[in-house]
């Protein structure tokens, strides 16, 4: 049974407050909304600019994101969601052609549907070819997620039924009341997407607080006058160390994904091994990038998965000279400048 870990990072400050001046309302827990969604297989969602909720679980199991918000109205949506789908060939468990499917519901009612944005930005196989698998990618914008990003020539979203998804994991025991299943118009082909929409207020709302808070969140280092991170950041899943990612393994032409928390087998010796990992804070105008293992270099992919201090995938070749090296310390260099080091262990 597969394990995983979550990580919450909590940082306090303690300061003398003096009490609010007179006329200033705090929101309270009674004005937040519960957020539900339910990706096939990842997602990640932003809300007026700013990121909301990550999919923890790397494609497998699929799983419920279930996040509070507090909502400010009009309230823009955007999430990039991805099927479990070979970057080179578009292939999902290294010969099938996969499908997808995502649905999203908040507490004041908002529900997935066509009325959202749609736009693919990994396509594959083309033309449903298994046999000669090809892929074509779009460029993401850097400003997806943006309040001001213009999606006014993205298509509609197509709507699916449940019985076409096929969801599973503990979709079951989550709200999606009148929510419906959207995708682009090729549920199978179609492995990256983004959604938009801008949701209004409801009739008659009325917001009750004006105490908002004048930090972006998104920026905190630089908003609390702290020291600025100016090194990627490997993400991990606990105070070990222990690297937040999967491995995938080629072997006979066929891809297959393999969690980390138990430690990598590198298998076969003609087994093809890659650790894929996710960091923060690396360059969007990245020109130089390069990992190591142990101190040794290795070969290294990088993909922007939500650049502007979002999330870039790193997939690093594992040499089969680190067979049976147990504890591997893992960095990434980009522009110059190292990343943190997170640990993997190799069987």
């Amino acid at each position: 049974m597969m394990k995983y870990a979550s990580i919450w990072l909590a940082v306090s400050v303690a300061v003398a407050q003096a009490p609010p001046p007179a006329g200033i309302t705090k929101a309270t827990f009674a004005n937040v909304l519960k957020l539900n969604a339910y990706a096939d297989n990842w997602c990640m969602i932003y809300i007026n600019g700013k990121l909301a909720a990550v999919d923890q679980i790397e494609f497998l199991p699929h799983n419920v994101v279930a996040a509070n918000i507090l909502p400010i109205y009009p309230m823009t949506i955007a999430v990039l969601a991805k099927d479990n789908a070979d970057p080179k060939t578009g292939l999902e468990y290294t010969t099938q052609i996969g499908d997808a499917g995502f649905i999203l519901k908040l507490s004041d009612g908002t529900v997935t549907n066509s009325t959202w944005k749609v736009k693919t930005f990994f396509k594959g196989p083309l033309n449903r070819d298994t046999a000669n698998p090809k892929v074509m990618y779009t460029p993401i914008p850097a400003n997806w997620f943006g309040v001001d990003f213009n999606d006014s020539g993205w298509a509609n979203a197509t709507e699916y039924t449940q019985a076409r998804v096929g969801p599973d994991g503990d979709f079951a025991t989550a709200d999606f009341t009148n929510a419906k299943f959207i995708w682009s118009d090729d549920l199978d082909l179609d492995n990256t997407v983004i959604f938009r929409t801008t949701v209004q207020a409801p009739a008659n709302y009325r917001k009750t607080w004006n105490a908002d808070g004048d930090f972006n969140i998104s920026d905190l280092a630089s908003e609390a006058k702290l020291s600025t991170l100016t090194s990627p950041h490997l993400f991990q899943v606990n105070a070990d160390g222990l690297a937040a990612g999967y491995v995938t393994r080629t072997r006979d032409g066929q891809e297959t994904i393999e969690q980390i928390v138990d430690g990598i087998d590198l298998g076969l010796a003609t087994d093809q091994i890659v650790l894929v990992l996710y960091a923060s804070n690396v360059p969007v105008d990245v020109a130089a990038i390069s990992a190591s293992l142990n101190g040794s270099t290795t070969e290294v992919a990088v993909e922007p998965l939500a650049p502007v201090g979002g999330m870039w995938q790193f997939r690093i070749a594992i040499p089969r000279t680190l067979a049976n090296a147990g504890a591997v310390e893992v960095v990434i260099t980009a522009n110059g400048k190292v990343s943190n080091a997170v640990t993997v262990s190799i069987k």
